[in-house]
């Protein structure tokens, strides 16, 4: 890859990892944070809610900012924001300050749709799709290590060094874009829709506080109950709102499009259902041998029973762009989403030795990664090329809406059927079965999504041309 190609993918992927693999270690750092703050568990669940509301509400805006204005300015001051973040976190004499810092690195997640944009207007179509799978490869493979690396460096180091550190990378990120990213083309025309940007914020930041709450308040609580009520009468205004004004933040009528719907609703179901493996296979990882499922793992080996899925998945991502030129794309979103179904389900039949359960991730790994970059270069290929990173940021949200009611979900159906306090293995079984169906659900949206590239159409849900990439003197793709 040439050195302009490899600095526009690089300094973006760079950060992803960093941010999504310090987020995976300060779980396991939970109890340090706790002992040294004096923070009380409801204040700690705040550190991962706060980050979770702001990046929920910050990425479709920042994704229609990246269609509308320079690209790689947008991505500089989201790293210096995030990275801002980070630093106030590592240096926080209290919890109220860490939860701040969390909520501000929390907008890094914007930087998911701006490379689909950026990756579309710098980049030739080949290398843009390569891109785009590095970037969700990486993603997974970071939140394997970032297990991995808990342990080691909290004990060693102390708590604080999983942010410093972070911060170091990100700034190692922030002058790699600043030297090798160009400036991308402003779009003609258009403003930005802060009344719909308002509402959209406000009614996600509601929903994600319903959810993430409702298993402490209960589902049928008054508050958690009033908390949905109140995001759907201001979502509801808010899609008023978007299908009158003339440019707005979210064009509800492109998404209503194949492409556009059958992608988000295939981000939903894959963020659904990876609760199977975030939140019921680490419990019974780390269930006694006792039990007669559990492998009494630390939370070190349960890392590496999950590391073959982010390398899995890392490996066959930036091979999706020739899969889907090989096979034909509606092929390989058919295949990601089996793989999803498949991987969950050997989990389901089969989960009492080690070499079952790597085989169950790894499966896992591969459909996750290979269904969301054929879903990201689908949007980037038939969306308009104003359009594309706003598109491509409502379906990350979709997937982190459906990942936080998947956890939520699938902490109930443990609970359920917990005997003494104890998940049975029955339990677990129908986790990892209710995932699979949610697979099979997500292989019925990719069959949604036209099986070809369709033609650009003003005002369509279709697509754009690839616009050329973008060249800095003396330099080449």
């Amino acid at each position: 890859m040439s050195r302009s190609g490899f600095g526009v993918i690089g300094a973006p992927v760079l950060l992803i990892g960093v941010l999504q693999a310090m987020e995976m270690t300060l779980s396991p750092a939970l109890p340090l944070v706790q002992r040294e703050l004096a923070a009380s568990p409801g204040a700690l669940a705040w550190i991962f809610t706060g980050s979770l509301i702001t990046s929920a509400i910050g990425t479709p805006i920042v994704g229609r900012l990246a269609d509308m204005y320079d690209k790689r300015r947008l991505l500089l001051a989201l790293m210096a924001i995030s990275g801002t973040g980070v630093l106030i976190a590592g240096l926080a004499p209290n919890v109220t300050v860490l939860i701040v810092g969390m909520a501000v690195e929390g907008v890094w997640l914007g930087v998911l749709p701006l490379t689909v944009g950026l990756f579309r207007d710098t980049l030739t179509p080949e290398r843009a799709a390569t891109g785009n799978g590095l970037v969700v490869g990486v993603a997974a493979l970071a939140s394997a290590l970032g297990l991995i690396l808990a342990g080691p460096i909290s004990s060693a180091l102390g708590y604080r060094w999983l942010f410093l550190l972070a911060v170091a990378g990100v700034a190692v990120a922030f002058l790699w874009a600043w030297f090798t990213v160009p400036a991308t083309p402003r779009a003609a025309g258009g403003r930005v829709d802060w009344a719909g940007g308002l509402l959209l914020g406000i009614g996600l930041a509601l929903l994600m506080l319903g959810l993430t709450t409702a298993s402490a308040w209960g589902w049928a609580a008054p508050a958690t109950l009033a908390l949905f009520a109140a995001a759907v009468l201001t979502l509801g205004p808010w899609a008023v709102v978007e299908l009158r004004v003339a440019d707005p933040l979210v064009d509800l009528r492109l998404l209503a499009g194949r492409t556009p719907a059958g992608v988000t609703a295939m981000g939903a179901l894959f963020g659904f259902a990876s609760f199977g493996l975030g939140v019921a296979l680490p419990m019974m990882l780390a269930a006694p041998v006792e039990t007669g499922y559990g492998l009494g793992a630390d939370t070190l080996w349960i890392g590496i029973y999950m590391f073959p899925m982010g390398v899995a998945g890392t490996l066959v991502a930036p091979l999706v762009g020739p899969m889907s030129r090989l096979l034909g794309r509606r092929a390989v979103l058919v295949l990601g989403s089996t793989l999803v179904c498949a991987g969950t389900g050997l989990l389901a039949l089969g989960h009492s030795s080690p070499w079952q359960i790597v085989a169950g991730v790894t499966i896992m790994g591969l459909g996750g990664s290979i269904g969301l970059t054929a879903g990201l270069n689908a949007v980037a290929s038939d969306v308009p090329g104003d359009r594309a990173a706003g598109v491509s940021g409502v379906a990350f949200v979709a997937k982190s809406v459906g990942g936080t009611f998947g956890a939520q979900l699938g902490g109930m159906v443990l609970a359920s059927g917990a005997v003494a306090g104890v998940p049975t293995e029955r339990a677990f079984v129908e986790t990892y079965l209710l995932s699979a169906a949610l697979g099979l659900l997500a292989v019925a949206a990719a069959f949604v999504i036209p099986a070809a590239v369709r033609e650009a159409q003003t005002g369509d849900a279709v697509s754009a041309p690839v616009t050329k990439p973008v060249v800095r003197p003396g330099e080449s793709l």
